[in-house]
């Protein structure tokens, strides 16, 4: 379990990195953050990887709903995932892991 969790923080602050470096990149080569998205709109494999993005955050939006037992506490997990995207799932894996875990390995879950 810690390996496991150790690995989604590592690849969270891979992601983090990358993220950074094409914050830092995009100030110098290509216009602003809206003006790429622009690009990437345009093509054919851009929309399809957006469309794959966010069908992502709302199945993952979707975990995050069934396992917290509070739906505030969800909503406030779930929704930033739309604008932090995978970041904020990592941190949430990282977090939740172990109770998620004690979850799934309940023989009557899901209950109904």
């Amino acid at each position: 379990m810690n390996v496991l969790r150790a690995a989604i923080g590592i690849l969270g602050l891979a992601l983090l990195g990358l993220v950074i470096w094409a914050a830092v990149a995009m100030q110098n080569l290509h216009g602003s953050f809206f003006d790429q998205i622009a690009v990437v709109t345009t093509l054919p494999w851009g929309i399809a990887m957006l469309a794959d993005l966010y069908v992502g955050f709302v199945l993952f939006a979707s975990i995050v709903f069934l396992t917290e037992r509070s739906w505030l506490v969800a909503a406030l997990w779930a929704a930033p995932i739309f604008i932090l995207g995978n970041l904020w799932a990592a941190l949430w894996l990282v977090i939740r892991l172990p109770h998620l875990a004690k979850q799934l390995s309940k023989p009557d879950w899901p209950t109904s």
